[in-house]
Formats: structure tokens, C-alpha cells, sequence
């Protein structure tokens, strides 16, 4: 299977770009991963946020590979523990899924069409955080999830 974790914008923080990096070479010792942005839009005029989440929406499509299983992070989504999403990998990879696409939106949010794609919509918490930390967050908790799979300590 293929994780791929699709990120509206470049991360700017280094501290957490480094925190990203480090948990994706986690998960690629398990299975392919890669990380891949599209760029987000600057914050303008707020008369324009459909125009700008329109062309985010296009910029995203064009990064999604056909057949992938697409994940996106919403706040009003499905929140499952670690042990729940070790569960949903396992049943996914059973299935002989190939790719899963994780996606954490930017200033915005995701656009409404790329929600519409959606095998799933998952929430991290019913906070409001960063979307930088989101990532980080997701990483992690991913991470956890394939070692519960795979039966290794870091869990515990």
C-alpha cells in the first residue's frame, strides 16, 4: 500500500517541517509514503475565497492518482481513536487497497468538490488548530496506527 499526504501550501514553520519529515520516514519504513503540496492561495480579498478554493480544488485533482482512497481532514468528520484507525488500515489493506491520499487543507479549508470526492472524512479534534500542526498531528497519528497494525511497542 501507498500513503500519499497531500498539503494545501508549503509548511513555513521549520521546527514543524522537521517534525513532519521525521514522522514520514517513520511510516516509510512500513510502507511507500510521500508528501506532496499544492500551492495555497494568499489570503486577498475575502469576496474571492470561492474563485481561490476553485482553483485549489484544480490543483488538487490534478495530484490525485485514479482508484486512490481519499481521506480528507474536516473538523464536522468521523473522530476515531488510535486503536480505531489501526483498524481501518487493517481492514483497508484486507481489501487490497493501494493507495490512500490524506489531505489537510490550507487557509481555507478543502473545497467543497474535493470533500465530495471523499471515501472518508476524518477529524483529528473539534479544535481548531493550525493546519501546519494538523499535518504534524496526522503524521503521528498515522505512525501509530501502522505500528499498532504491525505489533511494535511504540504504542505502548
Amino acid at each position: 500500500m501507498k500513503l500519499k499526504f497531500l498539503w494545501i501550501g508549503k509548511t513555513k514553520d521549520s521546527l514543524l517541517g522537521e517534525i513532519e519529515s521525521r514522522y514520514l520516514g517513520r511510516v516509510e519504513k512500513y510502507f511507500s509514503a510521500g508528501q506532496i503540496s499544492v500551492p495555497d492561495l494568499k489570503k486577498t480579498d475575502p469576496h474571492q475565497q470561492a474563485t481561490q478554493l476553485k482553483r485549489e480544488s484544480r490543483s488538487i485533482e490534478s495530484k490525485l492518482s485514479p482508484g486512490t482512497y481519499l481521506v480528507v481532514l474536516d473538523d464536522a468528520g468521523k473522530q476515531l481513536t488510535s486503536e480505531e484507525l489501526a483498524l481501518f488500515f487493517e481492514y483497508l489493506m484486507n481489501r487490497g487497497v493501494p493507495e490512500i491520499t490524506f489531505i489537510v487543507g490550507g487557509y481555507f479549508g478543502i473545497p467543497e468538490e474535493i470533500k465530495d470526492l471523499a471515501n472518508m472524512k476524518l477529524s483529528l479534534t473539534r479544535l481548531t488548530l493550525p493546519h501546519e500542526m494538523v499535518r504534524v498531528i496526522l503524521l503521528e497519528q498515522v505512525y501509530r496506527a501502522i505500528t499498532i497494525v504491525k505489533g511494535s511497542p511504540y504504542h505502548h
